[in-house]
């Protein structure tokens, strides 16, 4: 399955939501929540500037450094069901 740009800035913003109940330093917080912001104003699927320049392509983004590059690229890689179900 292949996940949208709004399947990934849901991801990022369950993950900052996740951080910020543990307590989590605020400005890590605040980055994933702007990288969903970014990938949602992408004009093209983060799948198509994975493919095309892997993760280097996604730090070109505004709000989007390395470490979350990384984080998204892994999404794509090991994408959990939408479902909520456990991946088999």
């Amino acid at each position: 399955m292949t996940l949208t740009n709004q399947d990934i800035a849901r991801r990022l913003r369950e993950h900052a939501n996740k951080l910020a109940r543990a307590g989590n330093n605020l400005y890590r917080i605040r980055a994933f929540r702007s990288a969903a912001m970014a990938v949602l104003g992408l004009p093209a699927d983060v799948t198509e500037l994975l493919a095309s320049g892997g993760p280097g392509e996604l730090e070109r983004v505004p709000g989007i450094g390395k470490s979350l590059a990384t984080t998204i690229a892994g999404y794509l890689i090991a994408p959990v069901p939408t479902d909520g179900g456990m991946a088999a």
